[in-house]
């Protein structure tokens, strides 16, 4: 039902009417005090809106509604209008698109419920739905969702009543109208502001990657915030987070069963694999959170300058402070910066009692002066050995008085705080604790943003930092390197279908891939002449189609080295098998050189619904199910990316040598991998693709692909 990938986006132009509509016609409106579409009329009346509306009800005789003109049938209206709202039982809808296209309406907003979420008949109401608008060329977004807002002209067409939040930078993408609202709260506490809203809903027309696209070239639109529980089109995500230059903050829920079941029935989302969403959202430069206030205090990080490098000066009163934001920027990878002699001995002459040495993080509890700390600010910030700076302090309740801790504590220095940060162009988190009500005060008086602990203020600013530190780097190049034969391969492909054992390595040397000498013997002294040809000591396993996993049907023996040895392994190959599956087909046995000492690994690959093929690759052997040590990464990949991803493996450790043994050089299985990445992108008809164990060799002569197996459907040609 819902178009691919590869399907026309909505275009800029179109998506700023919008979200800019000069005329809206509410459909179902009616003054009764139950009737819900009245509720979003209220609300275009409360933000603003300065358009024309119209309301269409063919069962009310009621002339207006709180002073729009109704008509009973959209074809009387006086022009065609720019959007339409319909919120109406998801029986009518279908019918109700009909008569919009047929009237020149090309943009509606459907919040309506009980389409593919619901049993029953919702499934075929959505199809309906998508059929009436695709046959009228109209857009939508929905349904089972809030639709739209804009804090920039008082469009508001959710139906729950709502106050115009203030307007600002953030504009929010999500699959659950509830839970953006909830943001809508946060954001106003915090004194962000909004820009756009888009609830998507069952997106089973418009989806995330549409509004993303637009809210990348919106001027309002500073950060975009995205709640999902699936994602149909990662591939086009990971296009359109790539090109957009601004934050995009995802966070994804439907990530366990008991996730997937809430979802299917509330936005009928289905679920995606965790970890390729992670390699995309990585490759994309998408900034995944864990937890829903995260939203928020990302969005924070973002209102300051960017950090241009990883040096941070940590500061605070509190000596205690101090230590915890010590630990904390290590633990988030920060280096201290060293702002050099001079600093600390200017930073010296503030102190009262001359007790606490001067270092970073800096403890400056023994400066009571609020002047002092803001000169340090100035000097911190100006500093050119420093990126970016963090600070903790409080702002207690009190007696009044006019005692030097009373000024300290409650003297304002957001006029310097902030003509720091604009002066020097850098950032300075600041974390402020207080009573509630004070804190909220502040935050509601200032242009910077005030962090409530300094766990979220410094995880925050190192997602900023990281995020620069990548869109500086530019766009990722894929890497291709020589020695690929596609023809060669297209041709193997095409004589081999279906789920296919060692045979797939004569497709992976086509692409550049150093494979294991072998031959197939279709009896004992084929066999033989085929170990003498290779070369003993060899390697030899069962060729079954009824047992790809030839460890489990003990079709493998190592280290034969004569030719009696040969036959009679040959024979005890075939009984083998027919003790694991008495049905099985025996089609002889490879005979493979055996490859020196090294460490297995691993290499595969599948072709993921949702973002295309991907490579998976880390430890293997006969544990690769038990340790779990893999990375994935979607194709085609580069040479850095990978070798990159292959230091997060927790066997990285064995390849860089220990317990005395040497370390070993690993570039060429990263270069296996990316050409095995370059035929998953090549040919999606390899559903599944696995290489194990794949031997990086002791010696230093490269590595080998031993073993492997393949799912292949359709050919090339197709």
């Amino acid at each position: 039902m819902k178009q691919s990938s590869t399907q026309l986006r909505y275009s800029a132009l179109d998506m700023e009417t919008f979200f800019y509509p000069e005329s809206i016609v509410i459909f179902g409106l009616s003054a009764k005090e139950k009737n819900v579409s009245r509720l979003i009329l209220a609300n275009l009346i409360r933000w603003g809106y300065r358009g024309r509306i119209f309301g269409v009800n063919p069962r009310s005789a009621e002339r207006h509604v709180n002073g729009i003109k109704m008509y009973h049938d959209v074809r009387e209206l006086p022009e065609v209008p720019d959007v339409a709202v319909a919120l109406l039982p998801a029986r009518f809808i279908p019918d109700v698109v009909r008569a919009c296209g047929e009237h020149g309406i090309r943009r509606m907003a459907i919040p309506s419920g009980g389409f593919n979420e619901a049993r029953g008949g919702g499934k075929q109401l959505a199809e309906d739905l998508l059929g009436a608008a695709r046959e009228h060329g109209i857009r939508f977004v929905g349904p089972n969702g809030l639709t739209i807002a804009n804090t920039a002209n008082g469009l508001c067409l959710p139906f729950t009543p709502l106050y115009r939040p203030p307007q600002g930078g953030m504009s929010v993408i999500t699959q659950s109208g509830g839970l953006g609202l909830s943001l809508w709260n946060l954001i106003a506490d915090e004194h962000l502001g909004l820009a756009k809203f888009a609830s998507i809903g069952n997106k089973i027309d418009l989806d995330e990657v549409d509004f993303l696209n637009y809210f990348a070239r919106d001027s309002d639109t500073e950060v975009i915030c995205l709640y999902v529980e699936s994602l149909s089109n990662g591939a086009a995500l990971v296009e359109a987070a790539t090109a957009c230059t601004k934050p995009v903050i995802l966070y994804k829920a439907n990530t366990t069963g008991a996730g997937s079941k809430a979802a299917m029935s509330h936005t009928a989302a289905m679920q995606n694999d965790e970890d390729v969403i992670d390699a995309a959202l990585e490759r994309a430069g998408v900034i995944r959170i864990d937890t829903f206030s995260d939203f928020v205090s990302v969005t924070k990080a973002f209102r300051l300058p960017p950090m241009r490098g990883n040096r941070i000066m940590a500061m605070s009163p509190a000596g205690g402070f101090s230590v915890i934001m010590a630990d904390l920027c290590a633990q988030a990878g920060f280096a201290f910066a060293d702002p050099g002699r001079e600093f600390y001995e200017e930073v010296a002459t503030y102190g009262n009692a001359g007790i606490i040495d001067v270092s970073n993080p800096l403890d400056m509890g023994d400066m009571y002066d609020p002047k002092a700390t803001a000169d340090i600010f100035h000097a911190a910030l100006h500093n050119g050995n420093v990126d970016g700076a963090v600070y903790v302090n409080q702002w207690p309740r009190m007696p009044v008085g006019n005692d030097i801790f009373s000024k300290m504590f409650h003297t304002d220095l957001s006029q310097e705080t902030t003509g720091a940060i604009r002066s020097a162009d850098k950032p300075l988190g600041v974390c402020l604790f207080g009573p509630s009500k004070i804190v909220t005060k502040i935050k509601s008086n200032l242009s910077i943003p005030i962090f409530d602990t300094p766990e979220e203020m410094i995880r925050a600013l190192k997602i900023q930092q990281q995020f620069h530190e990548k869109k500086r780097a530019g766009a990722f190049i894929p890497s291709r390197p020589d020695g690929i034969d596609r023809q060669q391969a297209a041709a193997w492909l095409d004589s081999h279908e279906g789920s296919r054992g060692e045979e797939v390595l004569e497709l992976l040397a086509s692409y550049g891939v150093k494979v294991a000498a072998s031959l197939v013997a279709t009896d004992g002294d084929n066999a033989v002449q085929a170990a003498r040809q290779i070369g003993y000591p060899v390697v030899m396993k069962v060729v079954s189609p009824d047992a790809l996993h030839k460890s489990e049907a003990g079709g493998v023996r190592l280290d034969i080295r004569t030719d009696e040895e040969v036959r009679a392994t040959y024979a005890d190959l075939a009984a083998s098998l027919l003790a694991y599956n008495p049905q099985a087909r025996f089609e002889g046995v490879r005979v493979m050189a055996m490859a020196g000492p090294g460490h297995d690994m691993f290499v595969g690959g599948i072709q993921d619904d949702s973002f295309g093929p991907v490579v998976v690759f880390g430890y293997g052997g006969i544990y690769i199910e038990v340790f779990s040590d893999t990375q994935r990464a979607l194709c085609p990949t580069s040479h850095d990316e990978v070798a990159e991803k292959l230091k997060t493996l927790k066997s990285y450790r064995i390849i860089e040598g220990t317990r005395g043994k040497a370390a070993i050089d690993n570039t060429t299985y990263v270069d296996l991998i990316v050409r095995v990445a370059c035929l998953l992108a090549d040919f999606p008809e390899i559903r599944e693709l696995d290489l194990n164990p794949v031997r990086i060799l002791e010696d230093g002569s490269g590595v080998l692909a031993l073993d492997g197996r393949a799912r292949i459907e359709g050919n090339s040609l197709s």
